[in-house]
């Protein structure tokens, strides 16, 4: 039980990295409450993030893409710019922060790895900065790693759970959110999830808990089994309400993201989106879940939310092309989307996508193969298999 419990601080230690309240074990205090977290991230512009998503996309071989993302609304064109230009700046160095956080991906790896006896590395580290919502009034800073062998394989189940030896503890705001590869389908999840993308959980691609929550030992556990396999209606485990369908949480108004990727919401305290203009702050997320200091509104340029002169910021995403548009939505669900989850989210129509898909594929910018029903889409590298081999 010692080392499973470290497996779980070591993952509250890649958080609390990263600036974000963590998870942590069910009994982190005596209140079970997460301890608020001060880490630096070091970078030119300082976004104050409202909250952090946190993914685990499953794959059949039982590798999964860990995926963090910390969040801030963006209320006016003088905040988006600034968050596009720490963007630039985040994407562009190699900074403490992205080394730190590769580190303790890895020694979060090893020690699972001498837990559950698997052999288990940290790949494929990836980071990017970027605006989405309708008005681009969403910053959002991304981090991911594959962790391989993360869950258990027995035949063709792939088992989540054995690594959360000990509980998790979800905070205020906080959120878990597990989605299944295009090849999977949930068989079965314990304890219930909040929200499911499908009121059926075999349809489902991914189930969400809110927090604040505590997790028994080696819950949360989800079971996958290849999709061809599972009927309509299937699985134990249903929603206690009806699936939230909009893009909030009902409790800080941040958008949801319920597509391909896996990620938990943790809120990283205090939600004023405010900026400092020479440099990253040297600690995030410091503020409590009662919000931020009044130091910190007071601290605001007063003339941040006067509208800018001159024309609208153009959005980045704007400025991408199509295709390129495409590509970092693979990216950001792990390099791969079913193609009906891309038509959901560009908002395009059915046949543009598939036409622009077509002369992606015969450029090899991706590949598409059919899997039950629907067409999965995959970057290079992030194609399906259907053999057990590792990624």
């Amino acid at each position: 039980m010692v080392r499973s419990v470290a497996v779980v601080l070591a993952a509250a230690l890649l958080l609390a990295s990263a600036g974000a309240a963590p998870l942590a074990t069910a009994s982190a205090g005596s209140d079970g409450a997460a301890p608020a977290v001060q880490s630096p991230i070091g970078a030119t512009e300082s976004p104050s993030f409202s909250s952090t998503h946190f993914r685990i996309a499953v794959h059949p071989n039982g590798s999964a893409t860990w995926t963090f993302q910390y969040r801030t609304q963006l209320e006016n064109d003088t905040e988006r710019e600034r968050f596009r230009e720490y963007a630039r700046s985040f994407e562009a160095n190699e900074t403490r922060f992205v080394e730190q956080f590769r580190a303790n991906a890895r020694s979060l790896v090893a020690d699972g790895e001498d837990v559950t006896g698997r052999e288990m590395n940290a790949t494929n580290f990836e980071r990017a900065a970027f605006t989405r919502g309708l008005s681009d009034d969403l910053g959002v800073v991304q981090l991911s790693f594959t962790w391989t062998n993360f869950a258990r394989t027995d035949g063709e189940r792939v088992v989540v759970g054995d690594l959360f030896d000990g509980g998790l503890y979800l905070g205020s705001n906080q959120r878990l959110v597990v989605t299944a590869d295009p090849e999977l389908a949930f068989a079965s999840v314990s304890p219930t999830p909040n929200a499911t993308a499908d009121p059926t959980l075999a349809a489902s691609d991914s189930v969400t808990w809110f927090g604040p929550r505590e997790f028994t030992d080696e819950r949360p556990r989800v079971v996958l089994v290849p999709n061809d396999s599972v009927g309509a209606g299937e699985g134990d485990a249903t929603t206690g309400s009806p699936p939230s369908t909009d893009d909030t949480d009902g409790s800080d108004g941040l958008p949801v993201a319920l597509l391909g990727g896996l990620l938990a919401l943790l809120a990283v305290g205090g939600g004023v989106a405010y900026w400092q203009r020479e440099r990253l702050a040297a600690a995030l997320g410091g503020a409590s879940d009662a919000g931020a200091s009044p130091a910190a509104d007071a601290s605001r340029d007063p003339d941040a939310d006067a509208p800018p002169v001159g024309d609208p910021a153009v959005s980045d995403e704007e400025m991408l092309a199509d295709d390129e548009r495409v590509e970092r939505l693979l990216r950001e669900h792990g390099g791969r989307m079913r193609q009906a989850s891309i038509v959901e989210e560009t908002d395009w129509s059915k046949s543009k996508v598939s036409m622009l898909l077509s002369e992606m594929e015969d450029d090899d910018r991706i590949s598409r193969l059919r899997v039950g029903r629907e067409n999965v889409v995959s970057l290079p590298g992030h194609e399906p298999t259907t053999g057990r081999d590792e990624e």
